[in-house]
């Protein structure tokens, strides 16, 4: 059975559009344009810490603040759905630019990658566009953000990530399949963020620190100071990224 079940659904109209949402809601629309989305708790304290960002209130999936001329976003959920929605509602208050940082497993080794496509095995982005095996980033962010981790000094490698929904369910017959791809990394998120930015026409690049290894076994180190470290790095890229516009 093809998915989604409602043939050529990406064709048709929505009901309703994240701006009626957000009409309904009666949110301000003088937010910035551009935001940082995160999802581990560690990077949010953080920002607060370093930056002292003045909190933006009256938004329920996500924990939101402004930094001069852009936001930082905090998703305490997990998985494209959740992402999306917000991704949707911060497009409709005026977003137009967006990094994603975020944690992921990798399928070869530890560090730090800049994603350049995302496997679309999760549901969400089906929903969007026809079906397809990639979905990509804004390649002028991405090389934006490229030239931010390097003037910071952090090692990274480009790679092809594959976004699932599903994490309990990572066979290992699929790993041995994607490693051989040379698929990098495994997170829930990026391929339905890609497809959407692409159909609402705004721009996003993607980076990630790998926070277990899933190789013969599965080798976790979440909260190994290295991850920390990189992340906090990635957060720094992204906001010097978005401070040049």
């Amino acid at each position: 059975m093809p998915y989604p079940n409602f043939k050529d659904k990406h064709l048709q109209e929505a009901l309703f559009h994240p701006r009626d949402y957000i009409k309904y809601r009666k949110l301000k629309k003088n937010l910035p344009k551009k935001y940082i989305l995160t999802y581990q708790g560690t990077a949010k304290n953080y920002f607060i810490k370093k930056y002292k960002p003045k909190r933006i209130k009256n938004l329920e999936l996500v924990m939101a603040y402004r930094y001069k001329n852009m936001g930082f976003i905090f998703m305490p959920g997990i998985g494209s759905p959740h992402a999306v929605t917000a991704l949707e509602e911060m497009i409709a208050l005026g977003g137009k630019e967006f990094i994603n940082i975020g944690t992921a497993g990798g399928l070869h080794k530890q560090g730090v990658f800049l994603c350049i496509k995302a496997l679309r095995d999760e549901g969400t982005s089906y929903h969007y566009l026809p079906d397809g095996k990639f979905s990509y980033p804004d390649k002028k962010l991405t090389k934006e953000l490229e030239r931010s981790i390097e003037k910071l000094g952090l090692k990274y490698t480009e790679g092809t990530t594959w976004t699932i929904d599903a994490p309990y369910r990572e066979t290992k017959k699929e790993i041995e399949h994607y490693v051989k791809e040379g698929i990098s990394t495994v997170e829930m998120e990026t391929s339905a963020l890609f497809t959407v930015a692409k159909y609402r026409k705004v721009k996003i690049a993607s980076a990630f620190i790998v926070s277990d290894v899933l190789g013969e076994k599965w080798n976790p180190g979440f909260h190994k100071f290295d991850v920390k470290r990189a992340q906090n790095i990635l957060i720094d890229a992204a906001v010097d990224c978005l401070s040049k516009k």
